[in-house]
């Protein structure tokens, strides 16, 4: 490599590029660059601003298994705490002098000649690197607005969760939210008090339960400051998880999937049975009671978790509007039952592109050896990877958020998890002095039939159960390629002892 070229490339900042990171200093590897289309270290907390914004997971969980924060303010923190976690963690590593800011990468390239990996930078000249971790997460670009007609004609104000104008005060104003997903709710929530009215449009209804938050007392952070006590804390509860998950990927696939397909849809008519009680306690009219009643079981889509959503949905300034969306006017918006609703502001809150959806890479970004093309392989057979991050199209790349890559646990947890693996086979690419580790194409196949074994449950219940679903955990080709079925014990020991001679290692050309 030439003397301005990189061992590492890290693409993204957020929490995902940071614990890769990590993990390379702590291998004693220090010649790494990390890039990031931002100015700033946080991903989506960096990002997202918009009124409300809060984690929906337990902070306790929720945060670097490297870099644990006692003096957490309350169970679940407002975004601006995250961020400024990140943020901290960031110089606590020292990584902003690796780091190179308003950096978008717009194509990975492998270089056969040289064996590296040229990254075409936006407005600038590429960046080389022998090995690349692509950390961009999961979140990565916010849907198209294309399917609702007459976007373009509105003569108000669009706002999108990931593009919020904080200087924009709603105070007096018209709003329309369209969605009913994790931002969409909160947005709702937090807007109410100062807006003149406040219409949620819905398109498909979510399971929206009780977010258990509170303070934390000083006595708690002392307590949570104690060496040991945080990590225990959350190692008991993944040890909780285990059980389940041993049920789930290992004991139950080995049913037929006929008895799969009539048992599981028994568990959701308990839920949604408990979930018209908490309803009918929340909620006094009776066709919003119906309306936000889900179709489709607790577990085939994220629940929203939110104390405050529907006593919003009760104030006399605050109405569900089920009717599908006709059109966007100029003064607002039409539904498919002729109404027209003006508004002063439309909030956009209908999702992102995720790494499980084949349309999400598009062709000719990710260009490996022989004209391998990530786009058109995803396209032509199936999302797919080794352990969460490898393809054997791929040589000296990985990607911590991959399909079947996510394990049943937060994401710091779970990207803790790719990246160890990731880096641990770059060491010993190093040790080796090889030039290209790869996957191989048996091991990979090995997995993958591995996977989908594990997955008969998942499959069987977004697929057979809750069929047309279309939601974070079942991509636009019906499959539910999401979560990797296994074990966070399974994955943990995947990430320190999977067996290095699944990859092989080759010297210079």
């Amino acid at each position: 490599m030439a003397s301005d070229d990189f061992e590492v490339a890290i693409i993204g900042a957020g929490p995902g590029g940071i614990t890769a990171a990590y993990h390379l200093l702590r291998s004693g590897i220090t010649n790494f660059v990390i890039l990031d289309r931002a100015g700033e270290f946080g991903g989506s907390w960096r990002d997202n601003v918009y009124p409300g914004l809060a984690v929906d997971i337990p902070t306790l969980f929720y945060q670097f298994p490297f870099a644990r924060k006692a003096d957490w303010s309350r169970l679940f923190p407002e975004g601006a705490e995250i961020q400024r976690y990140n943020q901290q963690v960031a110089e606590d590593l020292h990584l902003y002098k690796y780091f190179r800011s308003n950096c978008t990468v717009e194509r990975e390239v492998w270089d056969d000649r040289d064996q590296v990996w040229v990254l075409d930078i936006a407005g600038d000249e590429p960046v080389r690197a022998r090995f690349v971790i692509n950390a961009v997460g999961g979140y990565i670009n916010a849907k198209s607005t294309d399917t609702i007609p007459g976007t373009g004609e509105f003569g108000g104000t669009i706002l999108r969760p990931n593009a919020w104008d904080p200087e924009y005060s709603c105070r007096g104003k018209r709003v329309a939210v369209i969605g009913t997903g994790s931002s969409s709710v909160q947005i709702v929530a937090a807007v109410l008090d100062e807006a003149e009215r406040v219409d949620v449009y819905q398109r498909t209804p979510s399971w929206i339960l009780p977010k258990p938050d509170f303070a934390f007392s000083p006595r708690a952070q002392r307590i949570l400051a104690l060496p040991g006590v945080a990590a225990a804390i959350n190692g008991a509860v993944l040890a909780t998880m285990e059980l389940p998950l041993q049920l789930i990927c290992n004991v139950l696939p080995l049913l037929p999937r006929r008895l799969l397909a009539a048992a599981l849809p028994q568990y959701d008519k308990i839920w949604r049975g408990l979930y018209r009680v908490l309803l009918r306690r929340k909620i006094s009219d009776d066709a919003d009671r119906k309306a936000l009643v889900p179709g489709y079981g607790i577990l085939a889509k994220r629940p929203v978790l939110s104390s405050s959503f529907f006593a919003a949905l009760e104030s006399d300034s605050a109405a569900l509007v089920a009717n599908p969306i006709e059109r966007i006017t100029a003064d607002g918006i039409r539904t498919a039952d002729g109404t027209d609703r003006p508004y002063d502001l439309i909030v956009l809150a209908t999702g992102y592109e995720l790494f499980t959806d084949p349309e999400t890479y598009r062709p000719g970004t990710t260009l490996g050896p022989n004209g391998f093309d990530l786009a058109d392989e995803y396209r032509s057979n199936g999302l797919r990877s080794y352990g969460g991050s490898a393809h054997p199209g791929l040589p000296n790349r990985w990607a911590l958020v991959a399909p079947q890559g996510f394990v049943g646990a937060a994401w710091h947890t779970f990207v803790d998890l790719t990246a160890r693996h990731a880096v641990r086979v770059i060491t010993e690419a190093k040790r080796r002095e090889a030039a290209v580790a790869q996957v191989r194409t048996a091991a990979f196949a090995r997995w993958v039939r591995k996977m989908n074994r594990h997955g008969k449950v998942i499959s069987t219940y977004t697929a057979d159960c809750n069929p047309g679903l279309r939601t974070y955990f079942v991509n636009s080709q019906g499959e539910a390629l999401y979560y990797r079925p296994q074990t966070i014990s399974g994955a943990l020991w995947f990430s320190r002892f999977s067996p290095i001679d699944d990859y092989s290692f080759t010297s210079h050309n």
